[in-house]
């Protein structure tokens, strides 16, 4: 770690998108948690506020001295005790009784044995089942045959945000067995495509790379802002979040370009679960900025945004649900 090398110049708290919320004045701080508790006596005192983090990464680009704050954040989370707030302890009830964070209503499980897995993540299996599905028709028209795998479990990726690093260990083993039987795996959620990047060691896919380069097309009308997720552009890359405009554009959509269309809509980290009216109110400032613009909704490429700016009342699609090869 790197803490030592915090000139507390305050860039990580101007840019925290917790912070700048007025639900969000519990949380510490990202220098509190990520800087002074790994050196000294805060983390006795810092609590469960220590999980009113989205993990968006905002303070780690803004740190002038490149400390790995997220890194300490999540050191920190592994070392508190294992009270979960009630909407964390589900999401681990749910891994423990059928390996998702929720409840799976997905049915179209694809399993020929083919050398592709589209990993459409636990929301694509339970709250979004319409966008998996819509996916999987997309690759297919593109010739990507794929299997969905019912034995893929949860990345692990939200145990690790909760502190919970052996039950997150265990689910890598046991997706690494279903993994090792394909050459390639295509996801729809930049968390999971980080995931199994920094964690399984997968050169996994999100749809945008796949798509990128291809001709396309889409019979969306009006005008449509963007909510670029957080994992995308400071997890994968800053280039694959413009892959997300430029993709739409070159399929004829026409996108209103805003300052903060990269700020997080509170979805992520676990904050959703474990602080759903901090989550609310993040989201529910982003779509008053969206509606502001006049636009007729706003397009993604996560599940986590889409679930969590749509329940603020505004159409949401992703990239995968308004695009389609040329013919």
């Amino acid at each position: 770690m790197n803490e030592g090398r915090c000139v507390k110049c305050g860039s990580c708290l101007r840019v925290c998108p917790v912070l700048n919320d007025p639900l969000g004045e519990q949380f510490p701080g990202p220098r509190t948690t990520g800087v002074d508790a790994a050196r000294f006596l805060e983390r006795d005192s810092i609590g469960q506020n220590a999980l009113r983090c989205t993990m968006c990464h905002a303070c780690e680009w803004a740190c002038p001295s490149g400390i790995t704050l997220t890194r300490s954040m999540l050191k920190l989370r592994s070392e508190m005790s294992a009270e979960w707030l009630p909407g964390h302890r589900k999401m681990v009830e749910n891994i423990t009784s059928f390996g998702r964070t929720v409840s799976t209503e997905f049915s179209g499980w694809v399993e020929n044995g083919e050398r592709t897995l589209y990993f459409p993540g636990c929301i694509g299996l339970g709250r979004s089942t319409g966008l998996t599905l819509s996916v999987s028709s997309l690759l297919t028209s593109l010739g990507i045959k794929h299997d969905i795998s019912s034995q893929a479990m949860c990345c692990g990726s939200p145990l690790i945000k909760i502190g919970a690093l052996d039950m997150a260990d265990d689910l890598r083993r046991r997706n690494m067995e279903v993994f090792s039987r394909y050459d390639r795996v295509i996801t729809s959620c930049p968390g999971c495509t980080y995931q199994l990047r920094e964690v399984y060691g997968i050169e996994a896919e999100h749809l945008i790379e796949v798509l990128k380069g291809t001709d396309l097309r889409s019979k969306l009308e009006g005008r449509w802002a963007l909510q670029v997720p957080c994992h995308l552009k400071r997890g994968l890359s800053p280039w694959t979040a413009e892959s997300l405009a430029s993709i739409l554009e070159g399929a004829g959509v026409s996108i209103v370009r805003m300052p903060e269309e990269d700020s997080c809509c509170g979805g992520g980290g676990g904050m959703l679960s474990g602080f759903p009216e901090t989550s609310s109110s993040m989201a529910g400032n982003k779509v008053d900025m969206y509606r502001r613009a006049g636009v007729d909704g706003v397009i993604t490429a996560c599940p986590f945004c889409s679930l969590n700016l749509g329940r603020e009342g505004i159409k949401v699609l992703d990239i995968g649900e308004v695009i389609a090869p040329k013919r």
